[in-house]
């Protein structure tokens, strides 16, 4: 009675291995759509990010300033929402990345042992995917949390460290939301200067709060894929400490970023898209850490690589990634210096972390999404 159920998970996890690595999953990995490619949502990241770096400049934050603009970054989650809608879950979002680099901060007051640094923000990834999902936001995912409370943990040595890295990722995160709902606003001011009438919106958008949604997510099966993502986080740390390498939460990051996607079939596009991506950025990161930017220079290119991050997030993951890794290297350095060299790091700790997230993903895949794998192939 017990040999039928192993066997048959065994069945489901081999299949679904040699699936990563057929020629229809590379052809899913090699596909663009131009015609995705939206500006608007990019220009306003990039705005709101801007901004922040020219404050934090300004007024001699450049320590810290790197946790106001992920925070800036909730401006790029919930696009495709209604404005309504939009509001209340980028506020959430708002709230989860400054509790997450507070977190971090925390850790690295304390300066707990690596073993309990990886266990807490894996759980951090999981309870940030969770809450993802439950509220079906669309945008970077879970992985954002984690590299701010990473971030944070390297940078935190006091008390004051922790309230300053709250304070500018909350400030931050005021100026994405208001960057993202920015047409509503305006649209709502002009209407109360003018008394013009009339609504925002299209009669069909169904509005629904933050609480009903939460109540109608499948709880138990969230939560399972959540703990997924946390396992695998720390998995692929595990395995890049045992294997000698500098940055081991990079691998946790890798393992996250590619667990995060819905559907098997889908977090192994994701994950193969990555890794190619990851040795293409590493390329222009190595070369960009290898010149004197300076400190607005660096802000220059790492606005210009996240506006393009969005732009290709719609089209091509791997074009994403490849604006992605530069971006992180050039922000993760603005606080710290980094040499060229590091961009070779990343691509060795990421790639861990994205093998370990496919293997993952694979040996405890569904039932549901084992079925689909050969639909999946067919429709690529």
């Amino acid at each position: 009675m017990l040999v039928s159920p192993v066997m048959t998970r065994f069945d489901h996890g081999w299949t679904a291995l040699r699936h990563a690595v057929s020629a229809d999953a590379r052809r899913g990995v090699l596909r663009t759509d131009v015609r995705r490619a939206g500006f608007a949502v990019p220009l306003r990241v990039g705005l709101a990010v801007t901004l922040v770096f020219v404050v934090g400049g300004l007024l001699g934050q450049r320590d810290v300033v790197g946790f106001a603009a992920l925070g800036a970054l909730v401006s790029a989650f919930c696009r495709p929402d209604p404005y309504p809608v939009r509001l209340g879950r980028l506020l959430v979002l708002g709230v989860g990345i400054t509790t997450a680099i507070g977190i971090g901060a925390v850790l690295g007051v304390g300066a707990c042992p690596v073993v309990v640094e990886v266990a807490v923000i894996s759980v951090l990834a999981g309870a940030a995917a969770y809450l993802v999902w439950s509220l079906h936001i669309v945008g970077p995912g879970a992985v954002v949390f984690m590299f701010g409370a990473v971030g944070a943990q390297s940078f935190a040595h006091d008390t004051g460290d922790v309230a300053r890295a709250v304070a500018v990722t909350a400030a931050g995160a005021v100026i994405g939301v208001v960057a993202a709902m920015a047409p509503w606003f305006f649209v709502l001011a002009w209407r109360a200067i003018t008394g013009a009438s009339g609504s925002t919106e299209s009669p069909a958008v169904q509005r629904e709060s933050i609480w009903v949604t939460l109540r109608r997510a499948p709880h138990r099966s969230l939560a399972a894929r959540a703990v997924r993502v946390g396992l695998a986080g720390a998995a692929g740390a595990a395995i890049a400490i045992g294997l000698g390498l500098d940055h081991p939460m990079w691998a946790a990051m890798g393992a996250v970023a590619t667990m995060q996607g819905i559907g098997y079939h889908v977090a192994i596009h994701r994950g193969i898209q990555r890794l190619l991506g990851n040795v293409g950025g590493a390329l222009l990161a190595a070369a960009l850490l290898a010149l004197p930017l300076g400190y607005w220079g660096a802000v220059v290119a790492i606005v210009v690589f996240q506006v393009a991050a969005e732009i290709a997030s719609t089209v091509n993951y791997a074009l994403t990634s490849v604006a992605v890794t530069p971006m992180a290297l050039l922000l993760t350095g603005l606080g710290a210096g980094l040499a060229p060299h590091v961009a070779l790091d990343r691509v060795l700790d990421t790639g861990v972390g994205i093998v370990t997230g496919i293997v993952t993903a694979a040996v405890t895949i569904s039932v549901a999404d084992a079925k689909q794998l050969p639909q999946a192939a067919q429709a690529h």
